[in-house]
């Protein structure tokens, strides 16, 4: 009894902080999930709906291909709108003085995450189902079980942007220092860092990269995937390649590493910090 009643004080004060997150960030959820759909309807819909001449994908995978492939995008944007402020915004705003004394620092953070992660897989699980809906309609046929497998890649891309968002949140003083460094990180830095190692090394596939991950979110609903993962122009004595996508089981295992280290490094700066 006295184990169950202390799991209770432990859990209890992490749930109280998840709800105060799902009322604080309901609007943001709405806008952000209105957002979502409508480019996702932009993209899987309305090009075969208003222009009759445009014809459908000869198959319902190569349709989800190009539906999912604005997800990545769709889901660093929302961990920036919605982790950009899980830590900073406990100092900048001077909330901690109300909320340490009945919670400690911990505790806080993991029910600020959790709250936040819950808003956002919800918003992408929304989008796949309209996706999977646009594609029964279309097709007529049951939605391919690799749009399931798509959908379980990007629960852990998901976690590790959120960790990786929430790192800068806790080293940084404001929520929009923390937006501009994450969107530069990703969508410039990575891919800079890509090219030019492989520049230097070919051979060096960019698995440290989370844009390069992302790929694997769209390349698992290839007929077949990959085996050759790359693309080489050779002229003379160089050979530039490019990488397309990483293997399954090595994309997750990055995602994994990303999360449990990102996650960690955040609570031990947060735990540092002084309001």
């Amino acid at each position: 009894m006295e184990i169950l009643d202390s799991i209770n004080l432990m859990i209890k004060p992490i749930l109280h902080t998840i709800n105060f997150e799902l009322k604080k960030q309901r609007k943001k959820f709405v806008i952000f999930l209105i957002i979502s759909i409508v480019i996702l309807l932009l993209i899987s819909l309305l090009p075969y709906a208003l222009i009759p001449d445009t014809p459908l994908p000869d198959t319902q995978i190569e349709y989800f291909n190009g539906g999912v492939s604005f997800l990545p995008l769709t889901i660093l944007f929302a961990a920036c709108f919605f982790f950009s402020g899980i830590i900073c915004s406990e100092f900048s705003e001077k909330t901690g003085y109300i909320i340490f004394p009945k919670i400690n620092k911990y505790k806080l953070i993991v029910g600020k995450y959790f709250g936040n992660l819950i808003l956002i897989t919800t918003i992408i699980a929304i989008n796949y189902l309209v996706l999977g809906l646009l594609g029964v309609f279309s097709y007529g046929e049951l939605v391919d079980i690799r749009l399931y497998i798509s959908f379980g890649i990007t629960l852990f891309y998901i976690l590790a942007i959120s960790s990786f968002v929430t790192v800068f949140s806790s080293m940084l003083k404001s929520v929009n220092m923390t937006i501009v460094a994450t969107i530069l990180i990703l969508l410039i830095g990575f891919n800079i860092v890509s090219s030019l190692t492989t520049l230097a090394n070919p051979h060096l596939e960019p698995i440290y990269s989370l844009t390069y991950i992302s790929n694997l979110i769209a390349s698992v609903l290839n007929e077949v995937f990959p085996k050759i993962r790359y693309t080489e122009i050779t002229q003379e004595d160089f050979t530039f390649r490019t990488w397309l996508t990483p293997t399954i089981g090595t994309g997750i295992i990055v995602l994994a590493i990303y999360t449990l280290s990102c996650f960690i490094l955040a609570a031990l700066l947060f735990k540092r910090k002084q309001i």
